[in-house]
C-alpha cells in the first residue's frame, strides 16, 4: 500500500518539526525550502529564546504568556520524540535570563510582578495537567526577585533599579540546527528539496502540485496528497494564491542581530531581557558567541505588502556590506550602552537579518499595538492544505503536534 504524499513548504524549525512528526506517523515527505539547508534563515537568525510569557505581560487577556508557556513545556518532549533522540538540552542552553525592568518600562514594576506571579501559579497548572518539562528540567520556581546588588552589579542605576531573576534560557542555534539536519538526513521518507523556490499550488483531482524553481533556475514540481505552508515570510503570499487571504493588519518587520565577544569586564554576565518596550537582549553562551540586539537599532525594515521587499534578500541570507554591518553593530552597542556600561567596546563578527511577521499595525513603543500578543497564532486547515502560523520560534512543536493531531 502506498503511503500517504506530504510536501511541506519551509524547512525552518516549523518545517523541520511538521517534516519529522509527519515520517513518524508514515508519511512520505518532501521538505522544500530555498535555503541550501534547514533552519538557515529566521529559524537561525533569532535569539533562539524557548519563551515561558515573560515578555507578554502587556496583553492583558494572558492568553499569550499562557500560550508561550504551554510550548515551552511541550518543546523538549516533543523534540525528542521526533528526532528519536534524548537531546542534550542543558548543553544548548544559553545562562539564564535576568529580565531588567526599564525606569521607561511601558508596564509598571509592581504590573510586571504580579503577571510574573500569574504566571508562576499558570506554570504549576500546566505541569500539573499536561505534565512536560522546560528543556529536560523542572524547577519549582521560574523566577525571583534579583537584589540591588546583584542588578547594580550589571546595570546602570540610571537605567534601572529593580529586575527579575528566570530560568528562562535561549537554544544556541548552530548547535541546535545541527541535531535537526541530522534527524532529517537519518529519516528514510523526508526528500529534502533545498535550494528551491515554491510559486504555486495547484489542487488536483487526487491532491496538489506543488511548482517553483531552483536557484540554477530550472523548475521543479511534486505532487502529494496533503501540502503544509510553514513559510514564514513567504506564506501570505502562497496563501494568498490558494484564495486565502487574512482578515486582520499584519506587518513584516526586518530586524539585525549582532554576534560577538564581550569585553574582558563583563564576561561573566548573565543573559538578559530589557522590559517592557522597544529595548534589547543580550545572550551568553558558555560556548558560543554572544547575541545582542538593541531594537531601536536593529529594527531597519517594515512592510505591510503580502510579502517582503526583494532587497532584504541578502541580509537575510547573512550577507551584509562591512560598511553597513558597522554602522549597524555601533548604533545597537551604543543604545545598550545606557543599560550596561561598557557594552559598546565589544568585538562584534557576525551582523546580519531575519524577519519577524506578527499581525497588527503600530510598533511595539505603542502599548496598544498588537505586536505585544502572540496568541492569533496557530494551525489553519482548508481541505487538505495547511497553513501554520508560528508566531514565535517556542510555539512551533507544540504548533506541530496540533497539525498531527488533526491529519492523522
Amino acid at each position: 500500500m502506498a503511503k500517504n504524499r506530504a510536501i511541506v513548504l519551509g524547512a525552518g524549525i516549523q518545517g523541520v518539526s511538521v517534516a519529522l512528526g509527519l515520517q513518524q506517523r508514515g508519511f512520505a515527505v518532501v521538505l522544500v525550502d530555498k535555503a541550501s539547508d534547514c533552519l538557515l534563515r529566521a529559524s537561525f537568525r533569532n535569539e533562539g529564546k524557548i519563551h515561558m510569557g515573560f515578555v507578554y505581560a502587556n496583553d492583558p487577556s494572558f492568553k499569550t504568556s499562557t500560550l508561550m508557556l504551554r510550548a515551552s513545556l511541550s518543546f523538549s518532549r516533543l523534540l525528542d520524540e521526533w528526532t528519536g533522540r534524548e537531546i542534550d538540552w542543558r548543553a544548548l542552553s544559553s545562562h539564564p535570563f535576568m529580565y531588567v525592568i526599564a525606569r521607561t518600562s511601558m508596564v509598571a514594576p509592581d504590573r510586571l510582578l504580579q503577571s510574573y506571579e500569574k504566571l508562576q501559579h499558570e506554570y504549576r497548572t500546566v505541569l500539573k495537567q499536561e505534565g512536560g518539562s522546560y528543556l529536560g528540567q523542572r524547577p519549582a520556581s521560574i523566577w525571583e526577585p534579583l537584589s540591588a546588588d546583584h542588578l547594580k552589579a550589571w546595570i546602570n542605576e540610571k537605567f534601572s533599579v529593580c529586575g527579575v531573576q528566570t530560568v528562562e534560557t535561549s537554544l544556541e542555534l548552530e548547535g541546535f540546527r545541527r541535531i535537526m539536519r541530522a534527524a532529517l538526513a537519518r529519516s528514510g521518507a523526508i526528500e529534502p528539496c533545498f535550494g528551491c523556490s515554491v510559486e504555486s499550488v495547484t489542487r488536483t483531482a487526487h491532491g496538489f502540485r506543488v511548482e517553483g524553481s531552483r536557484a540554477d533556475g530550472m523548475t521543479w514540481d511534486r505532487h502529494a496528497d496533503i501540502v503544509v505552508n510553514c513559510l514564514w515570510d513567504g506564506r501570505l503570499k502562497l496563501d494568498e494564491h490558494m484564495g486565502i487571504r487574512p482578515q486582520r493588519k499584519w506587518v513584516y518587520r526586518l530586524k539585525y542581530r549582532l554576534l560577538g565577544t564581550l569585553p574582558r569586564e563583563l564576561e561573566g554576565m548573565p543573559s538578559l531581557t530589557v522590559v517592557l518596550g522597544p529595548y534589547g537582549d543580550v545572550v551568553r553562551y558558555p560556548h558560543a558567541k554572544t547575541y545582542i540586539s538593541w531594537y531601536p537599532a536593529c529594527m531597519r525594515g517594515w512592510t505591510d505588502g503580502v510579502s517582503v521587499p526583494q532587497e532584504w534578500e541578502r541580509h537575510c541570507a547573512g550577507w551584509v556590506e562591512d560598511t553597513e554591518a558597522s554602522r549597524i553593530a555601533q548604533d545597537a552597542l551604543a543604545g545598550f550602552e545606557q543599560v550596561v556600561t561598557g557594552i559598546a567596546q565589544a568585538d562584534i563578527d557576525v551582523v546580519d537579518a531575519g524577519v519577524i511577521f506578527s499581525w497588527g499595525k503600530t510598533d511595539i513603543d505603542d502599548p496598544g499595538s498588537e505586536l505585544h500578543e502572540r496568541f492569533h497564532v496557530g494551525v489553519h486547515c482548508y481541505d487538505g492544505y495547511f497553513s501554520i502560523d508560528t508566531g514565535k520560534f517556542t510555539c512551533a512543536p507544540l504548533f506541530a503536534k496540533q497539525f498531527l493531531d488533526c491529519v492523522c
